[in-house]
């Protein structure tokens, strides 16, 4: 795995209350992820075929360390 960009970013909740996060322009909904349990992620979603993104939730659920990664 080769790690391109790896930031923190702030949990907030659409109309619907929905949380999501933003990476620039793109938002990226929790609900996309799917969970890993024992690995370096507590989630996971696939951006390409060949890239994915990982996420990590801090313990008050207010912001992501997200991992923008690829194989």
């Amino acid at each position: 795995m080769v790690l391109i960009e790896q930031e923190t970013a702030n949990i907030s909740f659409d109309m619907e209350g929905d949380a999501y996060f933003m990476v620039g322009e793109i938002a990226y909904y929790l609900n996309e992820f799917i969970k890993v349990p024992n690995g370096e992620f507590d989630g996971v979603a696939h951006i390409t075929n060949t890239g994915g993104i990982g996420i990590t939730i801090n313990e008050t659920n207010e912001q992501v360390e997200y991992s923008i990664f690829t194989n």
